[in-house]
């Protein structure tokens, strides 16, 4: 075990960039969705006479069978979200237009930012590691939510708009390599130095390795690893990232 921790040491001192993910590594993007969803479906006029778990359900369904088609650039994000109340809205027999999804996700969205809320571990985290790297967020997202997450999160002084690579304004989305790419261009160092840290296996370990980064697998509910791809460590929680390094 002492030579396998030597190794990684030696290994990691290497990197001079640390690069995350956002929603589901530096915070806990799908607890604060949920609520934002149940609470949202609880008061607005489209849906508070609906079950609220069948309808929850029903938008995570649609949700994941239509970021597919998001990563294929089929749909945007504004269209997406339309989409997957629509659907969903369908499934009870109901059709809405395309104002009406816009105006549940505006109550949704201001929902959710609220329940975004800071951690104090993870906060001590970064400012540590913004000691000794250059940090910086490559995000499948869209642009209206990111900066005011980062704000909620206490965490935007150390990912400014410039260190920040959000997949809405480049037009294509982890795991396409060109967004490793634009990322390593934009913080102009070599892809040997650069760390990736998120929760997902394609987009942030299988991705990132595949663009000649490193990885590591921030893995709390102890997922199994859906290709061959070897991470130099898998977590459970960001703050044990730094006994890596």
């Amino acid at each position: 075990m002492a030579e396998k921790r030597e190794e990684e040491v030696t290994i990691l001192s290497l990197f001079s960039t640390i690069l995350f993910d956002l929603d589901d590594t530096l915070f806990d993007f799908s607890a604060c969705w949920e609520k934002g969803m149940q609470q949202t479906i609880a008061t607005h006029a489209l849906t508070s006479g609906l079950d609220g778990a069948e309808l929850l359900a029903a938008l995570r369904r649609h949700g994941d069978d239509l970021w597919g088609d998001v990563i294929a650039k089929k749909y945007d994000f504004t269209q997406y979200r339309q989409l997957r109340l629509q659907r969903a809205m369908a499934d009870f027999n109901r059709t809405i237009a395309a104002e009406e999804a816009d105006d549940f996700q505006r109550v949704y969205q201001a929902a959710c930012l609220d329940a975004v809320q800071p951690d104090p571990a993870v906060q001590a985290v970064i400012a540590k590691l913004a000691e000794e790297y250059q940090l910086g967020i490559v995000t499948n997202g869209p642009v209206d939510m990111a900066f005011i997450k980062l704000e909620r999160l206490g965490l935007s002084a150390y990912f400014p708009q410039e260190r920040v690579v959000i997949s809405e304004l480049l037009g294509y989305h982890k795991p396409d390599p060109r967004i490793y790419a634009a990322a390593q261009e934009r913080f102009g160092v070599p892809n040997s130095e650069v760390l990736f840290v998120g929760d997902t296996w394609e987009a942030d370990v299988a991705g990132p390795i595949d663009a000649g980064f490193s990885a590591v697998w921030l893995n709390p509910r102890g997922k199994k690893a859906a290709t061959a791809h070897k991470p130099l460590a898998v977590i459970e929680r960001l703050e044990q990232l730094p006994a890596y390094l």
